[in-house]
């Protein structure tokens, strides 16, 4: 069964509401069943409503996400100057919420670099009985 709401007849859903027809109308300019159009109607006005709420919930999230990637992106380079590996700093700084972009921007290197450093830390050698690094041969 196709689906009733392809992009065309969106477009004429909206151009025949912008000529002010009845659902009823509507519904038999496209084919379709009166509650379909009905249902539809309704939704895109919940959708109007509610754009300037989702898009300021977005906005928000955005502004959080950036706020934890500089917070941790500045905890990296603490930690660094206080002497931790940099590798290890760059994997705690993406744990702590900064993307791989942000920290390869730190260091003047692609997202790409920074997430293989991030990797070599957590996938250096382990001794399986102590969970300490292994010394290199």
């Amino acid at each position: 069964m196709p689906r009733p709401w392809s992009e065309q007849r969106k477009r004429r859903l909206l151009a025949l509401q912008a000529a002010c027809r009845r659902p009823d109308e509507i519904a038999q300019a496209l084919g379709l069943r009166r509650d379909q159009v009905v249902a539809r109607l309704k939704l895109m006005a919940a959708w109007e409503r509610n754009r300037e709420n989702f898009a300021k919930a977005m906005r928000k999230r955005a502004q959080a996400r950036r706020a934890r990637g500089r917070k941790a992106v500045g905890g990296m380079k603490k930690a660094m100057a206080k002497g931790m590996p940099r590798n290890r700093a760059i994997a705690n700084a993406y744990d702590a919420g900064a993307t791989w972009r942000e920290i390869g921007q730190h260091f003047g290197i692609t997202a790409e670099a920074a997430s293989a450093a991030g990797r070599r830390f957590r996938t250096r050698k382990r001794s399986k009985k102590t969970g300490k690094r292994r010394p290199s041969a």
